[in-house]
């Protein structure tokens, strides 16, 4: 409920502003720290007059923390100056009321209130970032058992993230984990195995590249060519993603036409109805639940495509086949974003123009995760976040919004492309163990080069539906 907290009542009788006087906890603490001093016999010793000092101190300093000074306080002077409380017919006003304090963090803090009547939770998200502005911080709300939960994350958000320093901490679970950077409540990871797929815009020079490059780092120094493939699809020339194609991990060179990227993707969606015949065979759900009975475990595909736009809205000349390449290279990008997560195909999917028309509303259904670095426009901010948060963002390479259960502000990982290029080269140098996992269809010369990219070592036939994939002759 808004209201004016400018505007005053007529005059208070005095014993009215007695009772508002007592009934504020600055004052009351006055109050009793007067009574117990007063209470003082004339002839009280020096030992008793300490005690009652420190009695009255350590009380008018806990008050002053919880009243005045502390976070509960803060957040109840913010919210009573945006018009979040309520003004009673006799002029009282009345702001949240604080029912509990966990510490999660050291700038990290769970408050739980009361709200006053008329102030609901969508009041309170309605006036989010002013809130968040005043705080210097971010927070997250929530109702539970009839009270307003409030997250309060003040962790400071650095201007620089090093890769080789933010992975030396140990990952949380999962089975593509990668790092995203560090926001207000420290470390940011995610997990494309359950994501399953991930969508990354921002105009160029935000910051997605070097994002890509970080994390795509980062999966082939911890993950085995027997547990990942990737397959890179870079309509913007090959040039940034060229260097993986040089890792055991990649099924072919970079992808870098309409042409190719429609051959590719027919050819994972292929590998899709393949495992998901298999599944079907065999009664089980997903590709945990294959490997948790003792079958060959299949490898995790990654397939990154980098500009979406030049698949969905490029504009080809009336070139026939060109435009037909489109269309399938479109239809079968949704096809994997609408199956791929229990076959455990993932999909990474970049575009500096995010507009409704580069990313169809279809696919972005599927995309669950969102990086969203700093867009020009609003109206790109509302496509990729459905609200304007990406278009505030500072003007600092390397910060973006996280968009999944909740939105988070962080700055992204950066690794220097020397680095980069050095910790491939380490890792491409390092003896590989083949084991018996995923088998998969081999792709055709997608790059538009003369030379075949089917360099993975695998046989080229089909699986037959009463097989898995893993059990098709290598």
């Amino acid at each position: 409920m808004r209201f004016d907290t400018s505007s005053r009542s007529e005059p208070r009788s005095a014993a009215g502003i007695l009772v508002r006087l007592l009934t504020q906890p600055t004052a009351l603490a006055l109050v009793i720290v007067l009574a117990l001093l007063s209470s003082l016999p004339s002839n009280a010793s020096a030992l008793q007059l300490t005690a009652a000092v420190v009695d009255s101190a350590v009380l008018l300093g806990t008050v002053l923390w919880w009243d005045v000074l502390g976070l509960p306080a803060q957040v109840r002077r913010v919210t009573r100056r945006l018009g979040l409380a309520h003004r009673h017919p006799s002029g009282r006003i009345q702001s949240l009321r604080c029912r509990g304090v966990h510490r999660i963090g050291r700038r990290h803090t769970r408050l739980t209130w009361r709200l006053p009547p008329g102030v609901t939770l969508r009041d309170i998200l309605a006036q989010q970032d002013a809130i968040e502005q005043a705080m210097d911080g971010e927070i997250v709300c929530w109702m539970e058992h009839g009270h307003l939960v409030m997250e309060v994350l003040r962790e400071r958000i650095p201007d620089h993230v090093d890769f080789a320093a933010f992975y030396e901490q140990p990952p949380p679970p999962g089975k593509l984990v990668i790092g995203l950077g560090r926001s207000h409540r420290g470390p940011l990871w995610t997990d494309l195995g359950s994501l399953p797929h991930l969508l990354v815009g921002g105009m160029t020079g935000g910051g997605k590249s070097v994002f890509l490059t970080q994390a795509l780092t980062h999966l082939v120094l911890t993950h085995n060519p027997d547990q990942l493939r990737l397959l890179c699809i870079d309509l913007k020339g090959g040039i940034e993603l060229a260097l993986f194609a040089t890792t055991p991990h990649s099924l072919g060179e970079v992808v870098t036409t309409v042409e190719g990227a429609a051959a590719a993707l027919e050819s994972i969606r292929e590998e899709v109805d393949r495992r998901l015949q298999s599944l079907r065979n065999a009664g089980m759900r997903d590709i945990d639940a294959w490997a948790d009975v003792g079958r060959p475990p299949w490898r995790r595909i990654v397939v990154v495509v980098d500009e979406l736009a030049e698949l969905t809205v490029r504009e080809l000349g009336g070139n026939p086949s060109a435009l037909a390449a489109q269309k399938v290279a479109r239809g079968r990008l949704g096809e994997v974003a609408r199956l791929g997560r229990a076959v455990g195909i993932h999909l990474v999917v970049c575009t500096q123009r995010p507009d409704a028309e580069a990313v169809p509303g279809q696919l972005k259904a599927n995309l669950a995760g969102t990086v969203a670095f700093r867009v020009r426009a609003q109206v790109n901010s509302l496509i990729l976040l459905e609200n304007d948060r990406a278009a505030l963002l500072p003007h600092r390479p390397g910060r973006a919004i996280w968009a999944h259960e909740r939105l988070e502000e962080f700055q992204a990982i950066h690794v220097a492309a020397d680095e980069a290029e050095r910790l491939i080269a380490s890792r491409v140098a390092e003896p590989q163990a083949e084991g018996a996992g995923l088998v998969t269809p081999p792709l055709q010369n997608t790059s538009g080069n003369s030379e075949s990219i089917n360099r993975i070592g695998i046989s080229g036939a089909a699986t037959q539906a009463t097989l898995s994939p893993g059990e098709v002759a290598r």
